[in-house]
């Protein structure tokens, strides 16, 4: 079932648990699995983990920057008028004249919300605030009106002031693995640090896990799918010595292990493949990003190349067509395609790609300090606006292809023939659209404020970077905002507009494949606005720089020669700015970003983090529960030239990752360490939306190998990572199980278990179509008669084990019995099916342990 399992429940026979029996009970008949399935799975609907990372986010963004722009000066711990402060959670509960500020269990009557939308009292007095802050403060009542627990008021006790109160930014440690006496246990450097902790607390690791486990363990760990019966059995019974480290290094070699990890990579940077807003357009050549990233990890491109290339790959002198495929992760923000509004609209846009690389490469929330200095973290308002200038004279294009000089002018070479051939045709059609683009090029322009109406008038070569930006935007709307400029053609010039494509077609078997569009970007090569901080009466220009705390220090020093050091030769016409950028988060010596990526990577083997605030390495963040392991593990990610392959190796050969989920001292362990810090055993853990779906795909065999390509429809029988990915579209199988939306960087999904998970496996077309599948599969490998096998294979292709034998026969008995009496070949089909749809609701197909 959906729900998480109790991995101390045991059983006789093989080692395997009834996902609804505890050992000794006597076992039901299989018809009423699915039954039990759906009552307990809705019974447990609550979620697993409660995340208040979101409203977090938004009390910082939007809250405190308007109670304390808007609200303090008269109702804060100098002045209260009406007996009224806001400065604090505990004041806004207690109210003043009037009564509570806000209504938690009432969020709408709140008189704070109903100030603010000037439905009684008008706050503030001089003007109302705009119609979006007003609505963000009424999401944050409706979730809980969560106030970050370091803050007692506004102005922020508890803030880490400079950098040798931070640890991230401390220099790594260079503390050895440590010796134990009696540590018989360790077998790799990494088991001497996690040993010494826990003998350090009195603790005792887990006993291994058998084979059967761990095999099946690595295949999702590593390629997100599972392994076929034969992959088990071959490594179970294989005598070598090295059996387990060769299975490691055959699936860091399988290319299905890109297509796995680099899912976490696309949760990060919030890939989506739409725009977002209401229309939520679909973006049909950002999948080329998606496989770039699917590609790097295959190839296991070193880690600073893989940032250097998302943050400056058009910035490279030499062309690489994969480089300029890389900066669509400049790309991967929301667009609205009928905003006006286009200064605030690009603001948006650069500050949301400002929030995400601070989120991604730097571990912080960033963006806290858009309005303000950071109420925890040393990181000043200024500093928010220095990351932002290097990304400020950046432009989006459309018109970029993912190919070399050469292969371009080749490109060009066929083309001449078709332009030949068409040149007639092709100037009759211009000539007759030209009348209407020209119309719709005053009504898009028109609809502008007369300000971006001037930048779009002005010639190129006379615009700044900004009006640039402007004259984009407005551009975008021409083809994209109502229907485009022929949408209003007349009936006869239809016909006669469709008669000459007609015409031209004839012509295409002279005219080359087109070369693959790009979405990618590029900096501005004229006159470069300067970055300034919104309501700095000076609009004094803030350069690109680095963190504030970290001059004057040795690692600020270090890090700022490496990252302004001669770059060698740059694309002509660029600034060069998000290479220096990128250069200083790569830096060997940058402790904090080297932290954040080796952190992410336990994170996804061990089910958490070193860190359990992968996004926060700051004040308000988790403390490392291994500091030394994880500098230790830094070192060795840097030594060995920032790869991700030896890294994984190292942690899948560690005794502490093949530790068993069932301790023999559980509860005694459990009193120590209830949350489990210390990692003394495996961690069970639900399968994610896509190897749920994947994993159900394999069992049935109808999962499609193809690497790569466009996306498809959810239908298709692909790997997830290929089905296109709408941001505002979350009604498919895999958002049910708590897929990232791409609306914001995910480093930790949300697990909940709810009851329109069971409904979506108990009842969901996508799991009914496999279960008949699966059984059609098994039906052609053993035949419709031997049912012992047929049974036992389901187990196979689902739990990649035989189940304890009373369970067996259980089973057996339930697909036999139905069928004692003559039955025709649809009836063994939906009994068969029906078992094969009990099997994928368990715990075994849907847990890792």
């Amino acid at each position: 079932m959906a729900g998480r399992r109790n991995p101390q429940r045991r059983s006789t026979g093989r080692g395997r648990f009834h996902p609804f029996l505890s050992a000794g009970e006597p076992l039901v008949d299989w018809w009423i699995v699915p039954i039990l399935f759906l009552c307990l799975t809705t019974a447990v609907a609550a979620p697993l983990r409660a995340d208040n990372a979101a409203m977090e986010r938004l009390f910082e963004l939007a809250v405190r920057p308007t109670l304390v722009n808007k609200c303090v000066r008269c109702h804060g711990e100098r002045k209260q008028e009406g007996n009224l402060r806001v400065d604090s959670l505990e004041f806004l509960l207690r109210g003043g004249d009037s009564g509570p500020a806000i209504d938690l269990e009432h969020p709408e009557q709140s008189l704070l919300l109903q100030a603010l939308r000037y439905e009684g009292p008008e706050m503030p007095p001089d003007r109302p605030l705009d119609t979006r802050t007003v609505e963000q403060i009424g999401r944050w009542l409706k979730g809980g009106a969560v106030w970050p627990k370091a803050s007692a008021v506004l102005h922020g006790d508890g803030k880490t002031k400079s950098a040798s109160d931070w640890w991230a930014m401390q220099p790594l440690s260079t503390a050895p693995p440590p010796d134990v006496a009696g540590d018989s246990w360790s077998r790799t450097p990494i088991d001497r640090f996690v040993y010494a902790k826990m003998q350090e607390h009195g603790i005792t690791p887990a006993p291994p896990a058998d084979r059967w486990t761990l095999v099946r363990r690595a295949y999702f760990d590593l390629l997100g799918v599972p392994p076929t019966p034969a992959e088990i059995a071959a490594v179970v019974h294989d005598p070598a010595e090295d059996a387990w480290e060769h299975l490691i290094d055959k699936l860091l070699d399988d290319p299905r292990y890109g297509e796995h990890w680099g899912r976490y990579w696309l949760d990060l940077v919030r890939y989506a493949e739409s725009d977002g807003w209401k229309a939520d357009a679909y973006r049909p050549h950002i999948w080329r990003y998606r496989d770039y990233v699917i590609t790097s990890f295959n190839e296991d491109k070193p880690f600073a190349r893989f940032v250097l290339e998302q943050l400056a790959g058009d910035e490279l002198a030499a062309q690489d067509p994969a480089a300029l495929t890389a900066t669509g992760f400049l790309r991967l923000g929301i667009y609205e395609y009928n905003q006006r509004d286009a200064r605030n609209h690009w603001n948006d846009i650069m500050n949301e790609t400002t929030d995400v690389v601070g989120d991604v490469f730097f571990g912080l929330s960033m963006a806290c300090a858009r309005c303000h200095d950071h109420k925890f973290d040393p990181i000043l308002q200024e500093d928010y606006y220095r990351l932002r200038a290097f990304f400020e004279p950046m432009l989006w294009r459309d018109d970029q292809v993912a190919a070399t000089h050469d292969q371009m002018e080749e490109y060009e070479r066929r083309l001449q023939p078709w332009l030949e051939a068409t040149r007639e045709i092709r100037q009759q059609i211009d000539d007759l659209v030209q009348p209407y683009h020209d119309r719709k090029w005053r009504d898009t322009v028109d609809k502008f404020p007369v300000d971006i109406q001037a930048c779009f008038h002005m010639p190129r070569a006379d615009r700044t970077s900004w009006q640039q930006q402007m004259a984009y935007l407005v551009e975008r709307q021409f083809e994209e905002e109502g229907g485009g400029p022929l949408k209003s053609m007349s009936k006869e010039d239809k016909a006669k507009y469709e008669q000459l494509q007609q015409e031209l077609a004839k012509f295409n078997h002279l005219k080359p494949s087109p070369l693959p569009p790009l979405m990618t970007v590029s900096d501005f090569e004229g006159i470069l606005t300067p970055t300034t901080i919104p309501d700095d009466p000076a609009r004094r220009p803030i350069a690109p720089g680095f963190l504030s705390v970290l001059e004057g220090t040795a690692i600020g020093e270090t890090l700022l020669a490496e990252a302004t050091a001669p770059a060698g030769q740059l694309r002509e016409g660029t600034t060069g700015r998000r290479t220096m950028l990128a250069r200083w988060i790569t830096s060997p010596h940058n402790p904090l970003t080297g932290r954040v990526i080796v952190n992410r990577l336990w994170q996804h083997h061990f089910g958490r983090g070193l860190v359990d605030s992968p996004n926060d390495f700051g004040a308000q963040g988790s403390p490392p529960t291994h500091p030394e392991l994880l500098d230790w593990l830094v070192r060795d990610f840097v030594k060995h030239g920032g790869r991700f392959k030896r890294l994984h190796k190292m942690l899948l050969m560690s005794a502490t990752w093949q530790q068993s989920a069932v301790h023999p001292q559980a509860d005694q362990m459990a009193r120590i360490d209830p949350q489990e810090q210390w990692l003394w055993r495996w961690r069970v853990r639900r399968l994610r939306a896509e190897q749920i779906r994947d994993a159900m795909l394999v069992a049935s065999g109808r999962l499609q190998p193809q690497l790569g390509g466009p996306s498809v429809d959810h239908s298709a029988a692909r790997r997830s990572i290929y089905v296109k990915q709408f941001r505002n579209r979350n009604d498919t199988f895999l958002h049910g199980f708590d897929m990232a939306n791409g609306l914001h960087s995910v480093a930790v999904r949300d697990a909940t278990t709810t009851p329109l998970q069971a409904l979506l496996l108990f009842n969901g077309d996508f799991p009914l179509e496999q279960a008949h599948a699966m059984a059609e599969r098994i039906l052609q490998e053993v035949g419709p008669d031997d049912w012992e096998r047929a049974v036992e294979q389901a187990f196979l292709l689902t739990w990649g084990r035989l189940p304890p034998v009373e369970e067996l026969m259980a089973a057996q008995h339930f697909v036999h019995d139905g069928l004692r009496a003559p039955a025709d070949e649809d009836k063994i089909r939906q009994r068969l099916a029906d078992f094969c749809h009990v099997l994928l609701n368990t715990n075994q197909f849907l847990y890792v342990d």
